[in-house]
């Protein structure tokens, strides 16, 4: 950690090339003798890129930036505020620390919080950073954080942890058993030391695997935004046996929305079938990752499309977590019918549909964008089908 970056004359430089070609910067010469170039250039980046992920840091003075590839991995500040509010107590320990996004969150609602973090440069910026912020009750150690819970009598009111997800290659890795730390090992032993853990995983994890790797979920927690999933959470309850409950929520436009749902009510429920009707609904990706498929057409009375098509009709416009869409007509997928398309540009979608986009915007001529929505899918006869539609609520 370079402590003649947080200069005041260094800090100005950055601050004036937030938005300069950083190639030009790295290919001159540094202005600065204790500062390279490619110093320079790694906090003009990782400072522009924390303008949207992390505001809360961009407008904190001398704060110290890692690598783009560090600050890439860690949590937003959108996500670490969510999972602030699922915890608290007197102690919580963050073993896979990294950066401290996180830590800095739970240390709003937690009276002490202990940052472990192997890396030494990363726990050092992190203690730094932590100062800048204002943020006392926060405990930074570096080393590591399954080692330290082993060497520590202490009990903590919750664990949380974030496995990497790459390998010694830098490879990524999806598997709940191929990061590290390995929880699915470690989770008996984790359970000694809290009854309460709190695990993050990327968005490919599927819940099924989870489900069978870990034990005492009590809660899943899927977090999108932008309608982009960006983590799942898993909160484990030592004292827990029953059914979790599935927490969907979509950060988008400076709205939430949210659903919910407990696995058996997924299993319980038959949809009903039709034809498009006058509205089409399209669940968030959250939704859609959650997999209940069947629940959230009965939940807001909607009818499915097809089985496996995930979309959903209704004669009535509701209010819906996801997008809504007004149905202009419905086309066969034929050459006859495609004719019908007067556009030379329309947003297409396709699910349960042999055809990729790339294919059908090849076939049809069309760019892409516009206010034209199209839907390539299946419908409950087993007829391919194209929606024509024009949206409503994004």
């Amino acid at each position: 950690m370079n402590l003649f970056i947080l200069s005041n004359e260094v800090q100005q430089f950055i601050n004036d090339n937030l938005a300069s070609d950083i190639h030009k910067i790295l290919l001159k010469k540094s202005p600065f003798a204790e500062v390279t170039s490619k110093e320079l250039v790694e906090q003009i980046e990782s400072k522009s890129k924390a303008k949207q992920k992390l505001p809360t840091w961009f407008e904190t003075k001398n704060i110290f930036y890692p690598n783009k590839l560090n600050l890439s991995q860690t949590s937003s500040e959108i996500s670490a505020h969510y999972k602030s509010n699922l915890v608290k107590g007197k102690t919580l320990i963050d073993i896979t620390a990294g950066l401290g996004i996180d830590s800095y969150a739970f240390s709003k609602n937690i009276n002490r919080v202990f940052h472990v973090e192997k890396n030494e440069e990363l726990s050092a910026i992190a203690q730094h950073n932590f100062i800048q912020l204002g943020a006392t009750n926060i405990e930074c150690i570096s080393t590591d954080g399954i080692s330290f819970l082993k060497n520590n009598p202490q009990s903590f009111d919750w664990i949380y942890l974030d496995p990497s997800r790459r390998d010694k290659n830098n490879k990524k890795v999806y598997y709940l058993s191929d990061c590290e730390p390995d929880v699915t090992e470690h989770l008996d032993f984790l359970f000694t030391k809290s009854n309460n853990i709190l695990i993050k995983t990327g968005p490919l994890l599927d819940l099924n695997n989870g489900l069978k790797q870990l034990r005492n979920v009590k809660e899943i927690h899927i977090i999108a935004i932008g309608n982009e999933v960006k983590e799942v959470l898993w909160l484990l309850d030592k004292n827990y046996s029953e059914e979790p409950q599935i927490k969907t929520i979509n950060f988008k436009n400076e709205t939430e929305q949210i659903f919910q749902f407990h696995l058996n009510q997924e299993r319980s429920v038959i949809s009903t079938y039709s034809r498009p009707l006058a509205f089409l609904y399209e669940p968030n990706a959250a939704i859609l990752k959650s997999g209940a498929f069947e629940y959230i057409g009965k939940h807001y009375n909607l009818n499915k499309l097809h089985s496996n098509s995930h979309l959903y009709t209704s004669g009535k416009l509701i209010s819906f977590p996801g997008r809504v869409f007004k149905i202009l007509n419905i086309l066969d997928y034929s050459k006859k019918s495609l004719k019908k398309i007067n556009t030379s540009k329309a947003n297409i979608t396709t699910r349960n549909f042999p055809d990729s986009v790339e294919k059908i915007r090849k076939k049809l001529r069309l760019k892409d964008g516009g206010n034209s929505y199209l839907f390539f899918t299946t419908d409950k006869d087993q007829k391919l089908i194209v929606i024509n539609c024009t949206q409503i609520f994004k």
